[in-house]
This record gives C-alpha cells, structure tokens and sequence, in this order.
C-alpha cells in the first residue's frame, strides 16, 4: 500500500474514526504524540458513511493519526464554517465549494497548497480543465475531489407513461419550454398532477451557462459583472409565462415537498441539475430509468458548458499539522479504494487514479459517458467567482422564489437582484 504520510509521525493509533453525527466536532488536540485532524463536510447520511470508509481506510496506512469527522446540511455546515474561521478555529481538512473559496482564500482562512503539490498531493492526476476554478491570486486553494457539469436530467419511464416523446441532444430553449407544456399536459389528469420540472430561472449556474451560450460571462476581468439588467430581465421573463402555462411546478406544491426532489417524487418528468444528480433522482423514484441530455442551447457550437470541480477539499490556514492535512487531501482525491467508495456519488471522481477504482453500472456509467460524450465541447472551467458570489447566489434563488410566486415583478426583481450585487460587489 502507497505511504502518504512523511517519515516521523507517531505510529500510536487511536480507536476508530470520530463519529460524523453531526456538526459537533471533536478535539482538535494530540493525545500521547497522537495527531489529530478535524475534517468537516456537507452532505447526507449516505456521504457521511462513503466518508467514513474512506477515513478508516487513510487511518489504517497511517496509524499515527486520528481523523476527527463532522458534516452537516449545506446551508448549517456554511454558517458553522463561518463562525470557526471568525476565532481562527476551521477544521484542518474542509470540503469546500467553488462560491465560498474567494472569500475564503483572500480572508486568509484557508491555506494555499501550492508547497504541497507533488511533494504531498498529486495534481498530476487531474485535468488541467478543471485547475483553474482552484486558484484564487494566482496560488491554489483547493483540489478538487470531483467533476460534473450541468444535464437536463429526464424520467423516460414517465414519459412513456404519459406517451410524451424523449427530447433529442439539441434541443432549443423553445422546444424545451414546449416539452415541458406537453408534459404538463399530458400529466394533468394524473395524482398526483405532473409538471415539466420546477422552475429553472432561479438557478444561477444555469443562468451562467445561458450567458456563455451568449458569448457573455457572469464576470469581467475586473470582478464586475459581465453582463447588464436587459440579460437577467430576458432570462428571467421566461419565468411567468412557464408559471402561467403551467410548465412549472407551482412553488407551494415544491415548497410542500419539504426537501423531496420532484423528478424523485414525479411530480415533474425533467429536472436541469448537475449530472451526478441522475443517482440521487433515480434513487428517489425508485430506480425508474432516467436519460442524460445537455441543456437546452440555440446553437449547438456554444453550448457554454465547462466542467465544475464539484466538491474539493482545503486546508485551514490555522492548522497545526499541514503535513498530515495535505496526506489526507491526497489520499481522499487519489486513491482508488476511496473512488470504488464513492462511485459518481459526488460526480465523476477527478483523478485518473481514482477512476481506477471504479466498476460504473447503471445511473454511474450514465453519468461517466455523458461527460466523456461532451469533452470535446467543454470548455475550461472559469476562475472562481469574487467574493461574496455565495450571498449573491443566494439572492438569486430568493429573489427568484418570489418571483415564482408573483410577488415580484421581473422588473422588481432586476432592479433587486442588481442593488444586491452593487453592494456586495462595492461599486
């Protein structure tokens, strides 16, 4: 088995990994030359145990340190992180998003890794796509453990049943819209009632690949933004009229779910998501066969699709055992036994090497071929937003539930959404 640790740390091994049931996190001292690492993520229960196995097999070719683990909701384990990093106190290892890692890196709370790479963590087994969402000022502050990139993500069992035809590949924003009516119509007689999807124009990573279909970016070289209240106001217009024709589930109906994804529940026969999601939709409806399709696009040529490093990990810039920190970086981005553990559970596993790791059937081989089938159309993944694109983002969703509901003109919601970014963005 491949040593990741450096020759000099303790071979005592503490008992078992610290259990994940929740945001309370262990001790983040030694015991007896013991090292001790906190590793915090967010996710499910499902994660938290892939999580685990990975931890308990890293612990095992390092008997010298305990890992300390934690996970929580995505939204609880945000403010979590940020109320550690205020008193200096983030875990060693953190999974982190590429909406978080600007603020993150240019607050000074997490490390850069550059002096790690290939000495402690191996990059050379990641595609170059995908590096630049890692660097902020020009030094690396994540890897990135996985890969995905958006999919309209169809139930084709319920399709069938409503006798609605599966779209093809290229598919127009209209003929998208139009497959959602069809639907609607098709599903009305039905209990429960079944709708195209939920509504799309509150999703900013769609909104950011509609624009590079465009020609035009989310931001400038100056970290302004790269496109103009007409752009939000056209794609958010698209929002009433699908509400109007029924296209979209309506949002008391998505609010009542509390959590259950429609296409899980089938209530909706299409989602647009990020294509590891296909495991968590067919899982929720019950195994149905459901089919991988780029999003809608007008020309074929610009889809303005890239690949995302899904999730990657950092280090905290407090931590006392950078050493140790960036092993179990490298061991749960590297290793192939923790790619067989989380198959395409968190996309497609970024390292070569892990990939090896993999047997891929059903949903996973899906969602391997969809990306393999685009990557000659991909494009690199973009620098990481500016600071405060979390806020930012989570306006847009807001804003964009509001306007679902009517309470918000799209002009209102323009003219909300950019107040926002102007203060955020401080000009």
């Amino acid at each position: 088995m491949r040593a990741v640790l450096a020759a000099g740390v303790a071979a005592t091994l503490l008992a078992g990994c610290g259990g994940g049931g929740g945001d309370a996190g262990g001790d983040a001292g030694g015991d007896g030359g013991q090292v001790v690492l906190d590793f915090a993520w967010w996710g499910d229960k499902t994660r938290a145990e892939r999580y685990e196995k990975a931890v308990a097999l890293f612990e095992g070719e390092n008997p010298g340190v305990d890992v300390r683990t934690r996970y929580a909701a995505f939204g609880d384990y945000w403010t979590a992180r940020n109320t550690e990093a205020a008193g200096g106190a983030l875990p060693d290892v953190l999974q982190m998003d590429v909406s978080y890692i600007t603020d993150y890196a240019e607050n000074g709370r997490i490390a850069p890794l550059d002096e790690h790479l290939g000495s402690g963590i191996d990059v050379s087994t990641l595609p170059a796509s995908v590096l630049p969402a890692t660097k902020v000022g020009g030094e690396t502050y994540g890897i990135p453990t996985s890969t995905n990139t958006l999919a309209t993500i169809v139930n084709t069992d319920l399709l069938a049943e409503l006798g609605v035809p599966v779209p093809g590949p290229d598919l127009t924003w209209q003929g998208y819209d139009e497959f959602l009516a069809a639907v609607t119509a098709a599903g009305a007689a039905r209990t429960p009632t079944v709708h195209g999807s939920s509504d799309y124009t509150q999703f900013i990573s769609l909104f950011q690949v509609w624009l590079g279909q465009r020609g035009k970016a989310m931001f400038d070289d100056d970290g302004g933004l790269g496109f103009d209240e007409d752009d939000l106001a056209e794609w958010w217009g698209r929002s009433p009229q699908l509400h109007e024709a029924g296209a979209f589930l309506p949002p008391e109906r998505l609010a009542q779910l509390e959590g259950t994804d429609a296409i899980g529940s089938r209530e909706s026969a299409a989602e647009i998501s990020w294509d590891n999601f296909l495991v968590r939709f067919s899982e929720g409806a019950g195994g149905a066969a459901m089919a991988l399709l780029p999003p809608p696009v007008d020309d074929p040529a610009e889809r303005g699709l890239f690949l995302k490093p899904s999730l990657m990990l950092s280090m905290s810039a407090n931590t006392e055992h950078p050493a140790e920190a960036a092993a179990l970086i490298d061991f749960i981005t590297n290793d192939p036994r923790v790619g067989e553990v989380f198959g395409m559970s968190r996309g497609v596993p970024a390292s070569a090497r892990a990939r090896e790791g993999l047997q891929p059937t059903g949903p996973d081989q899906q969602i391997l071929e969809y990306e393999e089938a685009l990557a000659p159309q991909l494009t690199s993944a973009p620098p990481p937003p500016v600071a405060g694109f979390g806020a930012l983002e989570a306006a847009f969703t807001r804003i964009g539930e509001d306007l679902s509901y009517g309470s918000v003109s799209v002009a209102e919601a323009v003219e909300q959404w950019f107040t926002e970014a102007e203060s955020t963005l401080g000009g």
